[in-house]
């Protein structure tokens, strides 16, 4: 069994808001499904917030102009290696979506999305790195002090 995330937490690692996802899920057929409190997310589908969210945002492609792609993009996440993700590139058009690790001449105008980076910022958001928890070295010898009492 795979680690379920709510929607605020979804929204959160992915980086995107409350109204985006609503406005996502009017045009994607694969998020319609996702709606009210008892909605989860799975890792693979917070790949595929943040990976939409940078078609969106970095981008400035409107959803609805690759609705067709992103909806394949997350069905190929879903049943997609998750360990692969580090190595593959997305590579969405207006009605289809492929997982690439070395990039061919395409047969049509594409997106492309790596997904390291998308992968990397949820990973380190979920499990940020612990402090240096090392006590530091004193810059003077301890001294053993006696009291007057």
């Amino acid at each position: 069994m795979s680690i379920q995330f709510t929607q605020e937490q979804a929204r959160t690692l992915a980086g995107v808001s409350p109204e985006t996802i609503r406005h996502w899920r009017k045009a994607v057929p694969y998020l319609s499904a996702k709606t009210g409190k008892a909605a989860r997310y799975s890792f693979p589908e917070l790949v595929g917030l943040a990976a939409t969210n940078e078609l969106v945002k970095a981008l400035g492609v409107h959803i609805a102009a690759v609705s067709g792609g992103v909806d394949a993009l997350f069905r190929l996440l879903m049943n997609s290696n998750v360990a692969a993700f580090q190595e593959t590139v997305a590579v969405v058009t207006a009605n289809k979506a492929a997982l690439e690790t070395k990039i061919t001449a395409c047969e049509q105008s594409a997106l492309m999305v790596p997904l390291k980076p998308l992968v990397s910022r949820i990973q380190q958001s979920m499990l940020p790195a612990l402090p240096n928890t090392e006590q530091a070295t004193l810059p003077f010898p301890p001294k053993i002090v006696r009291s007057r009492s």
